[in-house]
């Protein structure tokens, strides 16, 4: 719980820290007051100031945040001032935050190609970058037999009475020609290594006239890149990630304008400190893709046209570049009030909802 607990903070202290950042380069960079630049949330604990900015380490370790001088409107006539600033600088200060946070996660990914990347075998990967090669469990049928051992999304298969396997094929001829017969599977999770006797049978829900232990299987290894092409490999997992929660984030919204509700692609703290506790335990690279994955996540929910939120800032910017006045101050500030009720209100329902679905493993956790 302790580990799981400092992983959750330092994951979503890094990403806030890392959105906050950008504003605060960008607005340095366009001569933009900032006047306070904070590394946590208040109450404060320790401040400094450092020409017209106060740097301030405060108690709430969960991100941090950047006070932009004007942004609020106020001393907006300062030529340091966000507001006196043109509509494309005041619009990329508001982009850099999202920009960072895809930064990042593309140069987490990069790091991560160069160091070990769990990924799955293809023929896509040269081989001569492929190394460590095992079996991982994607699924497991419920009332399988792998179900009854203990099996669990994310365990790899070391071997099967002491036969080692790191093809599917292999494996499953092996699964077929034991139907009916008991045998030892060694597995691993995470770190720690275990043994199950396990018997396979034909399950019709699995869909194949041969006998199985009710697992979805993927030839899995470890790819380590040189520079260059951990760069490009990067690049394009970034896109396909984006594309992949874009996609995700468009089948929420559509089925919550259908009535369907959000599913269970939408979740909240409890969620991401639930998903936390799943990638610590696989081990560092996959707690380095999850946070990879949250960055890209947080990105594009920035980046929503909604009130609050850097995308809805960006509607008023448009507005007034169409309009060619700014808005007024007081109906923006409501706005982005009202805005950010709604997000403490949702954030509230998530939360419930969220203890419904994991509160099992929460109170497990604390209690363990």
């Amino acid at each position: 719980m302790l580990i799981t607990a400092i992983g959750f903070i330092i994951i979503l202290g890094f990403l806030v820290l890392v959105h906050e950042a950008g504003h605060f380069a960008l607005a340095r960079l366009f001569g933009i007051g900032v006047e306070e630049f904070g590394l946590g949330f208040p109450p404060k604990l320790v401040s400094r100031k450092k020409g017209e900015t106060v740097y301030s380490l405060n108690a709430i370790p969960l991100g941090g945040f950047v006070k932009i001088k004007g942004e609020d409107a106020e001393t907006a006539n300062d030529p340091d001032s966000f507001g006196a600033k043109p509509v494309w600088q005041r619009g990329l200060v508001i982009v850099a935050g999202v920009s960072m946070n895809v930064v990042a996660g593309w140069l987490l990914l990069v790091i991560l190609f160069m160091t070990g990347a769990p990924t799955e075998s293809g023929a896509e990967i040269e081989q001569q970058y492929m190394h460590s090669q095992r079996l991982v469990v994607v699924e497991v049928l419920p009332g399988s037999p792998a179900e009854s051992a203990g099996l669990a999304v994310g365990d790899a298969i070391v071997s099967a009475d002491n036969v080692p396997f790191t093809s599917i094929d292999a494996f499953q001829k092996f699964v077929d020609e034991r139907t009916g017969s008991p045998f030892e599977l060694a597995y691993e999770r995470g770190q720690a290594r275990f043994a199950a006797v396990l018997e396979s049978a034909i399950l019709p829900e699995a869909g194949v006239d041969r006998g199985v232990i009710g697992v979805g299987l993927s030839e899995v290894g470890i790819v380590r890149l040189p520079v260059h092409k951990a760069i490009v490999a990067g690049a394009i997992a970034t896109g396909n990630y984006l594309d992949r929660i874009a996609r995700a984030f468009g089948a929420i919204f559509q089925g919550l304008l259908q009535g369907r509700g959000p599913g269970d692609g939408l979740g909240g703290p409890l969620a991401i400190a639930v998903a936390t506790d799943d990638a610590i335990e696989l081990g560092l690279p996959h707690a380095i893709i999850f946070t990879a994955i949250l960055s890209f996540n947080l990105a594009i929910i920035n980046i929503l046209p909604f009130p609050a939120l850097d995308g809805g800032r960006l509607i008023f910017l448009a507005a007034e570049a169409i309009r060619r006045k700014p808005s007024r101050a007081e109906v923006e500030a409501w706005f982005h009030r009202v805005g950010f009720a709604l997000l403490i209100l949702l954030a509230a329902v998530i939360t419930y909802r969220d203890i419904g679905r994991f509160g099992g493993r929460i109170w497990q956790a604390v209690v363990g």
